[in-house]
């Protein structure tokens, strides 16, 4: 009986100072709620002057693939193949970036490599962070409820001129297939920017 005394506070203190989940952990883990869900969200965009608003909706259908739907054009990304397929034109475009890339969607699904996190505030039910991402001069402040840490909204901020807001609206279960390969199948033209 004398050793299950101090054996339990050990255990106890153990438990009370041990590892807890660090907040860029648990930004991850929050973000990838969004996996195998299709969201619908508001994008506004402010480029050297002029400001363009539109509803997109994005399905994202794993850590690397996800579909990015406008009323003017489809973009499927499946790692470091890009293919944009234009829906005036009829016009598919096959191009490739970078394996290290990253973009505002990317941070959505919870890819935070390369992210470092600070300044986190509390606010009207929202934690907010600042964020940035040296290697591709990213930087910006992303939102997350409190009670689940689920996206709510991002800001990009490129440089004074150049800045992207996403905000949810909402979500829905990723049902269907989707793939890649098939992607741009109507398509009346091919243009393969990888040759």
């Amino acid at each position: 009986m004398q050793f299950r005394l101090p054996f339990y506070g050990l255990l106890f203190f153990s438990i009370l100072f041990g590892n807890t989940p660090s907040n860029l952990d648990s930004l991850k883990s929050g973000l990838k709620f969004l996996r195998w869900k299709k969201i619908d969200v508001e994008l506004n965009q402010f480029q050297y002057g002029q400001t363009y608003n539109s509803i997109i909706s994005v399905s994202f259908i794993d850590s690397i693939e996800y579909l990015i739907e406008s009323n003017q054009q489809n973009i499927f990304i499946s790692g470091n193949k890009i293919k944009t397929f234009n829906k005036n034109t009829k016009q598919c475009i096959i191009d490739e970036r970078l394996p290290e890339d990253r973009d505002i969607f990317s941070i959505i699904s919870g890819d935070l490599s390369g992210i470092s996190i600070s300044n986190k505030r509390n606010e009207n039910g929202l934690i907010t962070f600042s964020f940035a991402m040296k290697d591709f001069e990213m930087r910006g402040d992303i939102s997350v409820n409190s009670g689940n840490w689920h996206f709510e909204n991002v800001v990009v901020d490129f440089d004074k001129d150049n800045w992207i807001e996403i905000q949810m609206k909402s979500w829905q279960i990723l049902r269907g297939n989707y793939s890649f390969s098939e992607f741009g199948n109507e398509a009346e033209e091919v243009i393969d920017l990888r040759e």
